[in-house]
């Protein structure tokens, strides 16, 4: 039986080097072992003289190194190597001849052998097994570490070309050598147009300089954390954070992001929080400041209400006491106002309502209303109207009109010791403009802004030396915008102020009624008996109407709530007209109203009411007027007369 290559295949114990062996020489394969033995080297082997076999030596022995000679009758070194180069390139091959001749030498270490030993110096063979087992372990640690770094290289380039954050690399002069994608979605250049420029030509023309010394901190420290600016190739500067650190060679690695929206949303916040940390201060300024502004006009009515009760209280005491409270009252009904009207506003409730006015004649009467107060403080109160008397009669909302007026004139006369106050009014194109100014104390212009806040007073500490609100000029100012106009101020400290303000100028199309013009005699009295029912729960207020009426030939019948008089105004056809209450008990005015309309559309009822600015909505719900509580007995009548 032929024997088998395989069966001649010993497997290597541990630390074993496998040898496959190429010679036909049986004495010099011998003398290859021994020295080999000889230097120490443990091995088993397979020796082979034919290709055939030298083949499966490959396949089924797997060796660790082979060595050849070169020269075998049916086989040579040279072919086997060609053959390992094929087949198992990266075993070692020695060739161990006793051929001298150096082109064999020369050709055999071209095609691949890792070393060529003269058989006449076998001595060097363990050296050269050594050697060549030493040197194919470097080349394949070599290669692991090429392909390892190869491996790096792709999946560190693909990350960074698939990164959301722009990743650039520069030269140590700052020029872009590497820029992903990132950064030209980010910077709207193209990586052509980058790599010719440096970080200074992204710079801003100002901080250039800025820019150059973060480059020198980051060579020094060898790294950096810090926001720049950065050009965009449409002319735009955006906000970025910028990570970088030094690489080997001196080369930078950075890192950044588009940090405009978030630096702006901060920006933002931080505005929001400010604003809100102010508002609060403002509010509990503005509480503070209500309190007093409220408990000084009601220490007034309270204390010297009950003065009136006293017995040896004489007639011209009681009338200085009345007017104590009367002045103490419209105080504290004008607080009241405000803190309304500032509340409407905010709520988007306050609407428009215009009407025919003479601006002549309602400026003229305005100033005769603050004369008294001017004269006290021996202020001189100028009114002046550039408008004829045919430019003067307008359309226009008159109560906000009036009430932005006051305001402003109020203002002029608790802030002047001395000097004068002007109103004007001039014509402007398609607009009017007012004027009214003071040689008072003046504004300082680091608060010229701010004087139209809510709240917001230039003396805004709890010991203040003038009273207020605080809300008077920001309701003003909304009414005038309102009403289509705008608000500014000119201001000199200790000099004086001038506040101006525009509406616009509608000319009245037809001249209004005197009548409607004349005041109502105070002694008047309806030529014939008039019967009235009063839907009022509140039992002070019925005998206040009951007074005010008292003498005007009027008969009253009261009805406690909505209900009541429903009930009573259908089984009496005698009423000629129904003041109604709007909040009472049982029946509300709303459903009262709406019951009675049912029965009869054409009986006026007027809407008592503390609501401001309701008159549009009491028509609305079927009410044929409404008069603003608190009233007083000239307002009362007015409003009657209007309708029976």
């Amino acid at each position: 039986m032929t024997e088998k290559i395989t069966d001649k295949i010993k497997p290597a114990m541990d630390g074993t080097l496998k040898i496959l062996f190429i010679e036909d020489v049986i004495y010099d394969a011998e003398l290859n072992w021994r020295e080999i033995e000889k230097n120490g080297i443990t091995f088993v082997k397979l020796l082979v003289d034919n290709k055939k076999d030298f083949l499966e030596g490959l396949e089924f022995f797997k060796p660790d190194i082979i060595i050849s000679d070169y020269s075998l009758p049916q086989f040579d070194g040279l072919q086997a190597l060609l053959l390992r180069n094929d087949l198992a390139p990266q075993t070692p091959f020695i060739i161990v001849t006793g051929s001298v001749n150096e082109e064999v030498a020369v050709e055999c270490m071209k095609a691949g052998a890792d070393d060529y030993v003269i058989k006449e110096h076998l001595a060097r063979l363990p050296f050269a097994i050594k050697e060549a087992l030493e040197n194919r372990l470097k080349e394949k640690e070599k290669k692991a570490v090429e392909e390892a770094l190869q491996v790096s290289e792709e999946k560190f380039r693909s990350i960074m070309e698939n990164s959301a954050d722009a990743i650039f690399i520069t030269d140590q002069q700052g020029k872009y050598v590497y820029t992903n994608k990132a950064v030209t979605d980010m910077l709207g250049f193209s990586s052509e147009e980058i790599q010719n420029m440096t970080i200074l030509d992204l710079a801003p023309k100002n901080k250039k300089d800025e820019y150059m010394e973060i480059f020198h901190q980051l060579q020094h420290k060898g790294k950096l954390f810090t926001e720049i600016e950065l050009l965009r190739k449409n002319g735009n500067f955006i906000s970025t954070d910028l990570n970088a650190i030094i690489l080997p060679g001196g080369l930078v690695y950075g890192s950044s992001r588009d940090i405009t929206e978030r630096k702006h949303a901060k920006e933002e916040l931080i505005k929001a929080k400010d604003k809100a940390e102010e508002g609060d201060r403002l509010k509990s300024a503005f509480l503070h400041n209500i309190s007093h502004e409220i408990r000084t006009p009601l220490n007034a009515i309270v204390g010297f209400s009950a003065l009136l009760g006293e017995p040896d209280v004489d007639a011209q005491s009681r009338k200085d006491y009345i007017e104590v409270i009367m002045q103490s009252s419209d105080h504290l009904l004008a607080i009241i106002s405000d803190i309304v009207d500032i509340s409407n506003i905010e709520a988007n409730l306050v609407k428009i309502t215009k009407n025919e006015i003479n601006i002549n004649s309602a400026l003229h009467s305005l100033c005769n209303h603050f004369i008294q107060k001017a004269d006290e403080k021996k202020i001189k109160l100028v009114c002046e109207t550039m408008l004829s008397d045919t430019d003067a009669l307008v359309v226009t909302d008159s109560t906000k009109l009036n009430q932005i007026l006051i305001n402003l004139l109020s203002n002029a006369v608790k802030f002047t010791d001395s000097g004068y106050i002007k109103l004007l009014c001039t014509v402007n194109k398609d607009s009017l403009e007012f004027c009214v100014s003071d040689t008072g104390l003046g504004i300082p212009p680091e608060y010229h802004e701010r004087i139209f806040d809510r709240f917001y007073q230039v003396q805004h500490s709890i010991s203040r030396l003038y009273e207020g609100t605080g809300l008077g000029l920001a309701i003003t100012k909304a009414h005038v915008e309102l009403m289509g106009g705008k608000i500014w101020l000119s201001s000199d400290p200790g000099k004086g102020t001038s506040f101006y303000f525009t509406i616009p100028y509608e000319k009245q199309t037809v001249k209004t009624k005197e009548a409607n013009e004349k005041e109502m005699a105070e002694d008047f009295v309806f030529p014939e008996k008039k019967t009235i029912l009063v839907a009022e729960d509140t039992e002070s207020t019925f005998k206040l109407i009951n007074y005010f009426l008292s003498n005007v030939n009027t008969t009253l019948i009261r009805a406690a709530n909505g209900k009541e008089a429903v009930e009573i105004f259908l089984s009496n056809k005698n009423i000629d007209l129904v003041l109604m209450d709007i909040k009472m008990p049982v029946m509300d005015g709303y459903t009262a109203v709406r019951l009675i309309r049912e029965k009869n559309s054409k009986i006026p009822i007027i809407a008592q009411t503390a609501y401001i600015d309701y008159k549009d909505q009491a028509l609305e719900f079927g009410f044929s007027g409404y008069i603003l509580k608190p009233f007083d007995k000239k307002g009362l009548l007015k409003v009657l007369q209007e309708f029976i």
